[in-house]
C-alpha cells in the first residue's frame, strides 16, 4: 500500500491513480527525488594496495591509504644536476649542515644522486669486464668482484640517505655504519646458526624447504636488527627516516659483503652471478634491515630503546614482514618462475618501506605543530 500525496488516502501500491480523488500518484522515482529517499550508494571499495597501506599505516602510526606518485618521486633523476647539488647532499647531517626543524618540509623528497652513483658503478663495471675478457687480464677479476657486490647496495643506501628529510645524519656516520655495521651484522648471522639445524631435504638435494628458508629469514633478519638497534642506540636516533637510514646502512653492508662471497666461489659462473645478484640486490638485505629499523623507530621515537620495545605489536608486524620477505626468496618453490617471484617480493618490500616513509614525514608535520603549541 501507499499514501495518495492529495487526498491522503490509502491506495494499492501499484495504482497509477487515486481512486478516491482522482489525481495521478507519484512514480517511484518522482516519491524518491521528492523525499531524499532511496538506495544509497554504496561506498566505493578500496583496492588491495590501498586496504593494504591502510593496515600497514595504522601500525606505523598513522591512518589512511599511502599514495606514491613514483613517476614524481623519480622525476629528479632525469633532470640535470650541478656539482655543487651533489656536493651538498653530501655534506649534509653534520653540525653546521642540520637544518632546524622549522626549516623541514613534510613532502616527499625527489632522490637523484643515488642514479649518478649506480651508473658510475655500472660503467665501472662494463670496463673491467672488458678488461678480463677482451686483454684476459685477471687483475680485473677482483674488481669485478667488488664492483658487482657494492654497486646497488651502495646506491640504494644513497636512496634512503637522501630521502631523509631530517638530514640529521651524516654520510660518515652512514658509511660507518655500512662497512662496521655490516661486517658485524655478518658474524652475528654466523653466531646465531650454530643454533640452527636444516632439514634432510636441504642436507641431501640442496633445496630449501619452508622451514629451511623461515630460519635463515629468522636468522639473518635477527643477526642484522642485533646490529641496527646498536647503532640507533649509540647514535641517538629520533625518527622514523633516521631509522630507515640505520637499517639500510647495515643491510647493505650484509648484502656487499656477502654477495662479493657468492660471487668469488661462482668459479665461471662470475659474471651472471655478480648480474643477477647485483640487480636484485634492490630488493634484499637493504630493505629489509631498512624496514626492520623504521619499525624500531615507529615504537621507540625520541625515548631510549627498550627490550620490550621489541615486543610491541607495531615492530612485530613489520619485523615479520622483513622475516616472511627473506623467507619467500630463499624458499625454492615451483609454483611460479623464480624471476617473477623476485619481482613481487622487491614491489612487496617498497612498499612497505614507502609505508614507513610516508609515517616518517608526517612525523616531520607532527613535531613542527607540536613544537608551534
Amino acid at each position: 500500500m501507499q499514501v495518495c500525496p492529495h487526498c491522503g488516502h490509502s491506495v494499492p501500491a501499484t495504482a497509477k491513480f487515486c481512486p478516491v480523488c482522482g489525481r495521478p500518484l507519484p512514480t517511484p522515482t518522482q516519491t524518491t527525488a521528492a523525499t531524499g529517499a532511496g538506495p544509497k550508494k554504496q561506498p566505493r571499495r578500496q583496492s588491495l594496495y590501498d586496504d593494504a597501506t591502510a593496515r600497514l599505516n595504522h601500525y606505523a602510526g598513522e591512518e589512511g591509504a599511502v599514495k606514491v606518485n613514483l613517476k614524481d618521486l623519480f622525476s629528479a633523476v632525469f633532470q640535470h644536476h650541478t656539482k655543487a647539488e651533489a656536493e651538498s647532499i653530501f655534506i649534509a647531517g653534520t653540525e653546521t649542515t642540520t637544518p632546524p626543524l622549522d626549516a623541514l618540509s613534510a613532502a616527499w623528497v625527489k632522490p637523484w644522486l643515488f642514479s649518478r652513483i649506480l651508473l658510475g658503478f655500472l660503467l665501472a663495471f662494463i670496463a673491467l669486464l672488458f678488461m678480463a675478457v677482451e686483454f684476459q687480464n685477471p687483475n680485473a677479476i677482483p674488481g669485478l668482484i667488488l664492483v658487482g657486490a657494492f654497486a646497488v647496495p651502495v646506491s640504494g643506501l644513497v636512496f634512503f640517505f637522501e630521502a631523509n628529510a631530517f638530514q640529521d645524519i651524516s654520510l660518515y656516520e652512514v658509511m660507518r655504519v655500512f662497512f662496521i655495521g655490516g661486517i658485524f651484522a655478518l658474524i652475528t648471522t654466523v653466531f646465531l646458526y650454530q643454533f640452527v639445524s636444516f632439514s634432510q631435504t636441504n642436507q641431501m638435494t640442496g633445496m630449501l624447504t619452508l622451514g629451511d628458508s623461515l630460519s635463515i629469514g629468522v636468522v639473518e633478519e635477527l643477526g642484522k636488527l642485533v646490529i641496527t638497534c646498536y647503532f640507533i642506540n649509540q647514535l641517538r636516533i629520533r625518527h622514523i627516516l633516521g631509522g630507515l637510514l640505520i637499517g639500510a646502512a647495515v643491510g647493505a653492508g650484509f648484502a656487499a659483503f656477502e654477495t662479493a662471497g657468492y660471487i668469488y666461489r661462482s668459479g665461471n659462473l662470475l659474471v651472471e652471478v655478480a648480474v643477477l645478484r647485483g640487480w636484485s640486490a634492490i630488493g634484499g638485505h637493504l630493505v629489509w634491515a631498512a624496514i626492520a629499523g623504521g619499525a624500531v623507530m615507529v615504537v621507540k621515537r625520541a625515548k631510549p630503546l627498550r627490550l620490550t620495545d621489541l615486543f610491541d605489536t607495531r615492530f612485530l608486524v613489520f619485523f615479520g614482514l622483513a622475516i616472511l620477505l627473506h623467507a619467500a626468496w630463499d624458499w625454492d618453490i615451483g609454483i611460479i618462475g623464480p624471476y617473477f617471484k623476485l619481482l613481487l617480493l622487491i614491489i612487496a618490500a617498497w612498499v612497505i618501506v614507502f609505508v614507513l616513509m610516508s609515517a616518517g614525514l608526517k612525523e616531520v608535520t607532527h613535531l613542527q605543530q607540536r613544537a608551534q603549541s
